[in-house]
């Protein structure tokens, strides 16, 4: 696992060649452009290209276009045969035709809700038997058409006789009854004050010139199936074009795409009379190719350059991994993605999450569940992380093996283990706790050690001769931790080493180092010290090599959790087991079984992932990895 190496390229020549430059560049699929600004700065004669991109409001316009028909447009790569100034003509007149449609659906949209409305109303007098236009243009009675509750329905018989009036329902809901009410005019003041009290509430019917209520509801309806099969007339011929031109438009749609995406690049571009300068990042395994199309353009010329000739640019990050360490890709970009001249973690993330996954969730049986259902999410759902479960899946297998574990089973693959020579299972797990115990300090350890030795390599990339000698996950560091393992380990297993010579060695000399790391890192480059306050250096200095002497021994315990995790399933799968046990056997054993091994794989699947997970970010990264690189993203059309 490495970064690659980038190589920056300058581009000069005629500017009426810049559109041929840029498409070679974009043509690649490898190539990111950088500011022309950070590149030449204020230089004198140069101007930034800020034009308008010209493809923009046809862009817009034909996304629309797609929007409108409810579909996503497909960009085809292979576009060139497309003559621009057609595709302009054919997409303005289908827009144009569009936005009439749209005019027009929102008149008869409105026409129809209105119509609707009306049939609504009229719906509740359906059955009086009247006529609209004299009931409205009576000369000596006025009628006034709504609803009246129940209970002013009951009150209104006390009333009827003082104001002359007379309520016709003529049909009824969950409130009360729809009608009408009819009283002499020069009875009308009093009755709609009656009525208001009673909380009539008034429906105002105009407009509807003579005949029933029924008759005209007949009218309204069939108005309302015209104007409908009218607007689904106009929407489907719309469809029907649409659909039997879908793959022309797309090819418009790639064509303005690609020439708006193209322009952009412009942007990235100088101008200095009548040349051109544009820049940008390519891999150095690229750059022959696209170097070589570049020239072929008559009168432009090309200088490729390291990125250390660049200290105020930051080249961006491409990861080369191998197809064994791609899929943990997606845990350091979590992370960060690394800097140019900074160790790629992602080959040790692959090795340490295996391995601690593996052991902490070894069963055969579930392990081989595991990677299927990690294949599935991948293959068929498109999660990334899916992919990292097949190989964890496949190394809590092989541990399950090794453990003789099978869907929580002891005992399964006793006979594999005594055709091997084996008189009992190598290794039994319930009474191996004080074994997984050790076997987990020492995995921190050995990793612990891996990831220091990380950070010695990525400090001496960055040229940070400082952390790489002096540092606490320096050289220094590494003498100062291994000398701490090895003097507890003598005191408890008498290796016979001598605790003077460690202690001086070992543990006094490192830790004088760490605590003068800063002038003597400044010393090993070349710089002359500066303390302002020695009083200050010493007590900030002194409370920091005890917060990492502190850390050494808590990020080693950390990794009790691996040999804890082991226990904790075959504990699990125990209990479930027993609960089997005590139902006698038959189908409800086997239940419990089934759903045992789900809820486990389940469970402690997830538990187990974020535990291995937090130790490769806390235990491992925060060691040697800042992850604050920028991710090489070149110029590809259509994406």
């Amino acid at each position: 696992m490495a970064v690659e190496k980038m190589r920056l390229l300058s581009i000069f020549g005629n500017y009426d060649d810049l559109d041929k430059a840029i498409k070679v560049c974009v043509d690649s699929g490898s190539f990111q452009p950088e500011n022309a600004s950070a590149l030449i700065g204020d230089s004198e004669g140069f101007s930034y290209l800020s034009e308008e991109n010209p493809y923009s409001f046809r862009l817009m316009k034909i996304r629309e276009i797609f929007e409108s028909f409810e579909r996503e447009p497909k960009f085809i790569e292979d576009c060139s045969s497309v003559d621009i100034d057609e595709a302009n003509r054919r997409v303005d007149e289908l827009y144009d035709t569009i936005k009439s449609i749209k005019t027009h659906d929102s008149v008869v949209n409105t026409k129809i809700e209105e119509t609707k409305r009306v049939i609504e109303q009229l719906s509740h007098f359906e059955h009086l038997d009247i006529n609209l236009e004299d009931a409205v243009n009576c000369d000596y009675i006025r009628v006034r058409f709504g609803r009246l509750p129940f209970e002013g329905f009951e009150k209104l018989k006390k009333y009827n006789k003082d104001i002359s009036s007379i309520f016709y329902p003529d049909s009824s809901d969950d409130v009360g009854y729809w009608g009408m009410y009819v009283t002499p005019i020069d009875k009308a003041a009093e009755a709609d004050r009656v009525y208001a009290s009673l909380f009539f509430e008034r429906m105002w019917i105009r407009g509807f010139g003579g005949g029933t209520p029924a008759s005209n509801l007949a009218r309204l309806k069939k108005e309302l199936e015209e104007l409908e099969e009218n607007k689904r007339a106009i929407d489907e011929s719309d469809d029907i074009y649409f659909k039997e031109h879908t793959e022309l438009f797309d090819l418009y749609y790639s064509k303005i795409r690609t020439l708006h995406d193209s322009f952009e690049v412009r942007k990235f571009a100088a101008k200095y009379h009548g040349s051109f300068f544009l820049g940008g990042w390519v891999p150095k395994k690229e750059e022959k190719a696209i170097v070589g199309k570049l020239k072929e353009i008559e009168g432009v010329e090309v200088e490729a350059a390291d990125p250390k000739e660049f200290k105020k640019l930051t080249p961006p990050t491409k990861i080369k991994s191998s197809f064994l360490t791609r899929a943990y890709q997606f845990y350091t970009e979590i992370y960060g993605v690394p800097s140019y001249n900074e160790v790629d973690p992602t080959g040790l993330v692959a090795v340490v999450y295996t391995l601690l996954y593996g052991i902490m969730f070894a069963d055969l049986g579930q392990g081989i569940v595991l990677s299927i259902v990690g294949w599935f999410m991948y293959k068929f759902m498109n999660m990334r992380l899916g992919k990292i479960l097949v190989p964890c899946g496949i190394s809590a297998a092989i541990f399950g093996t090794v453990f003789g574990s099978v869907f929580g089973n002891e005992e399964l693959l006793n006979p594999m283990f005594h055709a091997l020579g084996f008189e009992e299972k190598p290794i039994e797990i319930m009474d191996s706790a004080l074994m997984f115990i050790i076997v987990s300090i020492v995995l921190g350890v050995g990793i612990i050690v891996v990831s220091m030795l990380f950070n010695v390599v990525s400090s001496i990339k960055k040229r940070d001769m400082s952390s790489a000698i002096f540092g606490h996950n320096g050289i220094a560091g590494i003498v100062l931790y291994a000398s701490l393992i090895l003097l507890l380990v003598n005191m408890f297993m008498g290796l016979g080493i001598s605790t003077k010579a460690l202690a001086i060695g070992g543990i006094l000399v490192p830790v004088i180092l760490i605590f003068l790391k800063h002038p003597l890192g400044e010393l090993v480059t070349g710089k002359k010290p500066k303390i302002e306050s020695v009083s200050d250096f010493i007590i900030e200095n002194f409370f920091e090599l005890f917060e990492v002497i502190l850390s050494y021994m808590s990020n080693t315990l950390s990794f009790l959790r691996v040999g804890a995790f082991v226990l904790i399933h075959a504990c699990m799968m125990s209990t479930f087991a027993a609960l089997a046990g005590i139902t006698g056997g038959g189908v409800a054993a086997v239940i419990i079984m089934i759903f045992g091994n789900i809820f486990v794989i389940a469970l402690e699947g997830l538990l187990v992932g974020i535990q291995v997970l937090r130790l490769n970010f806390y235990e491992i990264f925060s060691r040697f990895y800042d992850g604050a690189g920028i991710p090489f993203t070149p110029i590809k059309i259509g994406d």
